[in-house]
C-alpha cells in the first residue's frame, strides 16, 4: 500500500473521504537528507488537520499540495522538539501570507506556556510587518494554545472527534521534575474512518485500547541495533550506554507495534517516526512485523497518502 485512498461515505447530499499524508517520517532531532521532522496531515473533507509539527512542517505542507494557510487546529503528541519545533513557525507563516482565522494548537502540558515563549520570539517581527501593512490583526488575537487536560476527547467540530490518551514514551520519568512531562497517542473519528497516531510510544496497553478496530494505526518504529550502531558512530560509549534504555523500553520496534496492530484488530499498519530512517530497507521492519501481523504494513516515506 504505496499509496491508497481511504473509503467514501455520503454525508447528507456530499461525500466524507479521510485521507492522510505523511509529511515528515524521520524519527528523532537529527536532520536529514531525505525525510522531514515528524509531521501528519488529516485531511477530511478538504479541511485539513496537522498532527505534530517537526522543522519544516510549512513546506511539507506546500509538497502535499495543501494550503499551511488552512491549518486551523494543530495536535501534539508531545513536546520532544522534533514534534513541536514548528507549530509557531507555521501560526507566523499562515498570519504573514494571509490567514485571518485563528489557528489553535492542542498538546500536553507546556504546550501553553511554548505558545507565550513563541509570541516573545514573534513580537519584533509582528511589529514591523504591522507596520507596513495597515490593518493587520494582531497574532495575541489570532494564536491560541490548549494543553490536554488528561486522558480522553480533546476536540471535537462537526468532522472529528479527538481522543487522547497517555503513552508510555515517558514512562521512566514518572517521579521528579520529569514527572510534569506527558506524551499522547491520538484517535480521530471521521465521518468514515478511525485513524490512530501512536506518537512516540514503548510498548503500552492503553494504545492497544485506543487503537481498537482503526481503519489505520500510524505508528513510531524503531530498530534498535542499527539506532545503537549509528548512535555509537557520533557519540562516546557512555552518552549511548545511557540513551539506549530509552529507546528500548519508550520507543516501539516493529514486532511490537505489529503485535499491536494484532491486537487492536487494526485493518492496515502504517511505520513512521522511522529510527534511524536513514539508507535501511523498508525490509528492515516489514519483514519482522509480517511475523505478528497479517494486515497491509507500510514503511512511510514523506508525502505518501493513505
Amino acid at each position: 500500500m504505496a499509496a491508497a485512498a481511504l473509503g467514501v461515505l455520503m454525508l447528507g447530499n456530499a461525500q466524507a473521504e479521510t485521507r492522510v499524508i505523511t509529511l515528515g517520517t524521520q524519527g528523532g532531532p537529527f536532520p536529514s537528507a531525505t525525510r522531514a521532522q515528524p509531521a501528519n496531515a488529516l485531511v477530511v473533507n478538504g479541511r485539513v488537520y496537522l498532527i505534530d509539527a517537526g522543522n519544516g512542517v510549512s513546506q511539507q505542507l506546500v509538497k502535499a499540495g495543501l494550503d499551511h494557510r488552512q491549518v486551523g487546529q494543530i495536535f501534539i503528541t508531545h513536546n520532544h522538539d522534533d514534534h513541536n519545533a514548528d507549530w509557531g513557525t507555521l501560526m507566523g507563516q499562515q498570519w504573514a501570507t494571509g490567514r485571518r482565522k485563528p489557528t489553535h494548537v492542542y498538546g500536553p502540558a507546556g504546550t501553553e506556556e511554548m505558545l507565550k515563549g513563541f509570541m516573545a520570539f514573534f513580537k519584533t517581527n509582528a511589529r514591523i510587518r504591522m507596520a507596513d501593512t495597515k490593518g493587520m490583526v494582531p497574532p495575541e488575537k489570532l494564536f491560541f494554545a490548549h494543553d490536554y487536560a488528561g486522558n480522553g476527547e480533546v476536540y471535537r467540530d462537526d468532522l472529528i472527534t479527538v481522543t487522547a490518551v497517555e503513552n508510555c514514551h515517558f514512562a521512566s520519568a514518572k517521579e521528579g521534575p520529569d514527572a510534569l512531562d506527558h506524551s499522547y497517542s491520538l484517535r480521530f473519528q471521521t465521518p468514515d474512518k478511525v485513524i490512530v497516531f501512536s506518537g512516540d510510544t514503548g510498548k503500552c496497553a492503553p494504545v492497544v485500547d485506543l487503537a481498537k478496530g482503526a481503519d489505520l494505526l500510524i505508528h513510531e518504529v524503531i530498530d534498535l541495533d542499527l539506532i545503537e550502531k549509528g548512535l555509537s558512530a557520533l557519540m562516546p560509549p557512555a552518552v549511548v550506554a545511557s540513551l539506549m534504555p530509552h529507546m528500548r523500553d519508550e520507543h516501539t520496534t516493529a514486532e511490537d507495534a505489529a503485535r499491536l496492530a494484532k491486537a487492536a484488530g487494526v485493518k492496515a499498519l502504517v511505520f513512521t517516526h522511522v529510527i534511524p530512517g536513514r539508507d535501511e530497507p523498508d525490509s528492515a521492519y516489514l519483514d519482522p512485523a509480517k511475523k505478528h501481523y497479517d494486515g497491509p504494513v507500510t514503511v512511510a516515506r514523506d508525502l505518501m497518502s493513505f
